[in-house]
């Protein structure tokens, strides 16, 4: 299936992937789609996407089409279909 992503306040990945740009996902879920960059793109990626326990950084969020964000304990069960648009997004904090 096709699914766009946008990378929003992460230039390393808006480098290594395209700020825009479209995929073809051979999974079903958001924790596939993380998965598959990651496979894709190798170290680099990983560094940027991924803590040191596997998972979505905590400063990275996901947004599904214009949803809103997507809870992290429902990346492995939210299915994505044709023409969805994930978003990463780096949350920001100010003083």
């Amino acid at each position: 299936m096709k699914i766009y992503v946008e990378s929003l306040g992460l230039p390393t990945l808006s480098k290594l992937i395209g700020k825009k740009t479209e995929i073809e996902l051979p999974g079903e879920t958001i924790e596939d789609l993380v998965s598959f960059i990651v496979t894709n793109h190798g170290q680099k990626a990983r560094q940027i996407l991924l803590d040191s326990k596997g998972k979505l950084d905590l400063t990275i969020q996901v947004m599904l089409n214009d949803e809103g964000f997507v809870p992290r304990d429902e990346f492995s069960q939210r299915s994505l279909k044709d023409g969805d648009l994930v978003k990463f997004l780096l949350l920001a904090g100010g003083g």
